[in-house]
């Protein structure tokens, strides 16, 4: 009877160990379903974003066929391009592991496939609620935030689940890993040694360490892209809206009426490094091809040679392309090249944005990290973080500094709410307010964090805009001068006197004037007499006024600047400076209220193309050709005298009363020959490239 039942029992065991054998579900067949489904849910999730956006990452692909397809097969550009995909073909296959491995305890509780699979597509159902409830807590302006407003996308919820998910895994890897001894204490041996590595990587972003003392003060210029200073509280603006910038600016010396040389990022922050206009640099538009620019700049090797570390820094490099060839030791930022768009469009997938602002991020998506471009998941503190942790701690600094959150399209990771009193109809300019707070406390967070590592013990700093923004606004618009003109209102309607954007035309005020003030600092405090300095201004006078601060010498290869010393408050200007502005590329898809990528691209793209490196440029032939269709200006005065190629017309603006009328009905007395003179003069070597028209009235 013993024998037979010990025989029943071994007959149990041998049935059960091969249906074990016999059992489908496999660890590596779970790990191959899981990794199918995932990659699955992104193109599902592609095509569920191409539906609901108005244009789509399939879309701006399409339009980048105006580009030569010699150049979209660029080798720097494919490099790129395969990278990401790689990265996340290789974090999905990671989620995939996790989840296979989850899986491993519930599958030894049972034989039966079904109840393996149904284990199985739990798990990977509480994963994706997991990360989806994550993605639209954290980031919830993301296409993908679909459990937005709901409990799962709630703190304690994703918490829990989060835990319970983790415990889940912990626990798996530690019954797979216990019965082989070695390999288990060789796992908690790599663990033990990676922890500390984590928590630096973590901690890093909030260490304070200060700065040395030293004679030389550190230079610091801060740009804010598109900042216009009739937003502010000098110029009779709300001072709720800015309130940290305005008390900063309360405490410096105002340049009053500063002008940008063009409206357009690259071409302006050449103008503050070089000290000169764009047609002495030759950096006439963005992305500029670099053999046609004047790469050198006298400031950064003159303070270099005085022991000063260089950095520039931007959240937003699409189109400003300033790096280390430039002559600085350090660039921070987003990668610069053309796979940045494109990256960026596909990018908005729920696991990818999870990892965009962790540390590993910056070796894994160097297009996305602290990336302003990618506003889904931008993240200020972490920018200003990085920006300040490359700062030197051991000799003096030399950094420029500029934020984008200000840039179109307006928007941030977290949804603006709508304030009904302050709503007036125009939406870009509602959202254009409200960024203006969002990056007023990046500043002032900036500005606190230099303090707190003792870099404004000893500093001078500039506070600036690369250009304005044109919202179409009542108060912008220019009206016909009838007092000094025999022109009509209708005589003339085809002139666009306002605009929207920025570098799009010279007649809309708003467009180029900018801000531009100074603080001297000594111990953490200002120390400059506070005020307006009266008189015109541009932002290629700073270069000039660090070179008299530090008495630096230009060397003989050197070109001489073209912007002038700053003065102090009590000084006179004398009222006879000129200051030039040119536009940049017209472009009709950008002036408009909404900007359409698509269009945008579509009639551009041929002007461009990518090179080895992955980066986009303007073509030489192109940029030579589209230097004939600018618009080119200069102000004097109360005056603005602007060449228009396109209308074949000189307009005279009195810049007081926002009046205009074209120079050929002026019956008044401005000083529009002298005016003509200078500008004719300045742009001698565009006289070539000039229409007829503009040529002609040069050789009056």
């Amino acid at each position: 009877m013993a024998k037979d039942m010990g025989c029943v029992c071994m007959n149990k065991e041998s049935n059960h160990n091969n249906n074990k054998r016999n059992s489908s579900i496999s660890l590596m067949r779970t790990y191959i379903r899981t990794l199918a489904l995932l990659l699955l849910f992104i193109v599902v999730f592609i095509n569920y974003k191409q539906l609901i956006q108005f244009y789509s990452a399939f879309s701006l692909a399409n339009a980048m066929t105006q580009i030569e397809i010699e150049h979209l097969s660029s080798k720097g550009l494919l490099l790129d391009l395969g990278y990401f995909l790689g990265i996340v073909f290789l974090l999905h296959a990671c989620w995939a592991a996790v989840i296979t491995v989850s899986c491993r305890s519930w599958f030894l509780l049972s034989d039966n496939d079904n109840v393996k699979t149904q284990c199985w597509l739990i798990l990977l159902l509480l994963h994706y609620i997991f990360i989806l409830s994550a993605n639209a807590y954290f980031y919830p302006t993301s296409l993908l935030g679909i459990f937005r407003g709901t409990p799962l996308a709630n703190g304690v919820f994703i918490g829990i689940l989060g835990t319970l998910l983790i415990t889940n895994f912990i626990f798996a890897m530690v019954q797979a890993l216990l019965p082989r001894k070695r390999l288990f204490i060789a796992s908690a041996l790599v663990m033990t040694l990676l922890t500390p590595v984590v928590i630096y990587n973590v901690l890093r972003t909030t260490e304070q360490t200060l700065a040395t003392s030293s004679d030389k003060p550190n230079i610091i210029i801060i740009g804010i892209d598109g900042l216009r200073p009739d937003h502010l509280a000098h110029k009779g603006a709300d001072n709720k809206l800015a309130p940290n910038i305005n008390k900063l600016l309360s405490q410096s010396l105002i340049y009053d009426r500063t002008y940008t040389p063009q409206g357009r990022t690259y071409v302006a922050w050449m103008g503050i490094l070089t000290g000169q206009y764009p047609i002495t640099n030759g950096a006439r538009f963005n992305l500029a091809p670099p053999e046609l620019v004047d790469l050198r700049l006298p400031l950064i090797t003159a303070l270099k040679a005085q022991g000063y570390q260089a950095t520039y820094a931007m959240d937003e490099r699409r189109f400003n392309q300033i790096d280390e060839s430039y002559g600085f030791d350090k660039a921070i930022g987003p990668k610069i090249g053309a796979a940045d768009a494109i990256i960026a469009s596909f990018a908005d997938l729920p696991l990818i944005n999870l990892w965009v602002n962790t540390p590993a991020s910056h070796w894994l998506f160097p297009y996305l990290y602290i990336n302003r471009a990618y506003g889904k998941t931008y993240n200020p503190h972490l920018f200003n973080q990085e920006v300040l942790n490359g700062l030197a701690v051991d000799k003096p600094n030399f950094l420029a500094v500029h934020f984008c959150q200000l840039h179109w399209p307006f928007t941030s990771k977290d949804f603006i709410e709508l304030d009904k009193s302050r709503w007036d109809g125009n939406y870009n300019h509602y959202m254009y307010q409200e960024m203006i707070k969002k990056v007023d406390r990046q500043v002032d967070e900036f500005m606190k964090g230099l303090q707190g590592r003792g870099q404004l013990n000893n500093a001078q700093v500039y506070l600036l805009s690369d250009h304005g923004e044109g919202f179409m606004l009542a108060k912008d618009r220019l009206t016909l001068d009838k007092l000094h003109s025999s022109q009509t209102e209708d005589s003339d309607n085809r002139l666009n006197v306002a605009a929207w954007g920025h570098g799009t035309n010279n007649l809309a005020q708003e467009q180029s004037e900018v801000l531009l003030a100074s603080i001297r600092y000594k111990q953490g405090k200002p120390v400059n007499q506070a005020g307006v300095v009266k008189g015109l201004f541009s932002l290629i006078d700073v270069a000039p006024s660090i070179f008299e601060m530090q008495d630096f010498k230009l060397e003989p290869q050197d070109n001489p600047f073209d912007g002038r010393p700053l003065k102090a408050l009590d000084t006179n200007t004398g009222g006879e400076e000129y200051v030039f502005v040119e536009s940049s590329l017209p472009v009709n898809a950008i002036n408009a209220s909404f900007i359409d990528d698509k269009k945008v691209m579509s009639e551009t793209a041929s002007h461009y193309e990518i090179r080895d490196n992955g980066r986009i440029v303007m073509k030489p032939a192109a940029y030579q050709a589209n230097i004939r269709l600018k618009q080119r200006s200069v102000y004097y005065q109360d005056w603005q005298l602007t060449l228009l190629p396109k209308d074949n017309n000189i307009i005279l603006v009195n810049t007081r009363e926002k009046s205009w009328q074209s120079l050929a009905n002026y019956q008044g007395d401005a000083p529009w020959r002298k005016m003509l003179n200078s500008m004719c003069k300045h742009y001698e070597k565009d006289l070539d490239s000039m229409s007829e028209y503009n040529a002609s009235n040069c050789n009056f």
